[in-house]
């Protein structure tokens, strides 16, 4: 048995439903979706394994499930899990923040009501494994991203899914530009 496989079922075994959890150290986390739960069009592992993130300030700071700015605009698991769930949950987007910045746009977040509906569907239908690491951790999370190619993770493998995840994030990223333009008018 690998090193790696010996990971992925620490992983597995240690994952469970969200809980609040204020920890200031680093580490790493894994999100499952759960068996009675579906995630259209997207492809996945046998242990159902979505995302590897990490933290270096953390866990609450890497809360994708109650972010700690109250939207999905600083967590990129969030944007991608609302963009593919867009029209299942009646989700709206809106840009991040006021001000002209390309970001504000791409870093969209949904409106209150959208917000509010994801993070119950995300609590309903994920289970999370939080994985305390001292030193490394960056260098970890790339490690397990690579061996373990969770579907939603854009960045550090060749995700065959990541074309079409980015085209439902354009999407998202196109009407809050849209309600930006539609609000800069009306005033």
């Amino acid at each position: 048995m690998s090193v790696i496989s010996d990971i992925r079922k620490t992983l597995h075994a240690a994952r469970g439903p969200w809980f609040a959890k204020d920890h200031t150290g680093s580490g790493f986390y894994a999100i499952y979706l759960k068996a009675n739960a579906d995630l259209p069009f997207i492809g996945l592992p046998e242990d159902r394994l979505l995302y590897i993130g990490m933290t270096q300030s953390g866990f609450s700071e890497r809360d994708h499930f109650e972010p700690k700015r109250g939207h999905s605009g600083g967590c990129t698991l969030r944007r991608s899990l609302g963009a593919i769930l867009k029209y299942r949950l009646n989700l709206s987007a809106r840009r991040r923040s006021a001000g002209a910045s390309q970001t504000a746009y791409t870093h969209y977040r949904f409106d209150p009501r959208g917000e509010q509906t994801l993070s119950e569907w995300m609590q309903g239908a994920l289970y999370l494994a939080r994985v305390p690491f001292g030193e490394n951790v960056d260098l970890a999370e790339a490690r397990l991203i690579r061996a373990f190619t969770p579907p939603l993770n854009l960045t550090g493998w060749a995700n065959p899914q990541a074309e079409l995840i980015k085209r439902f994030r354009r999407e998202c990223m196109n009407e809050a530009r849209h309600w930006s333009d539609r609000a800069t008018q009306a005033a």
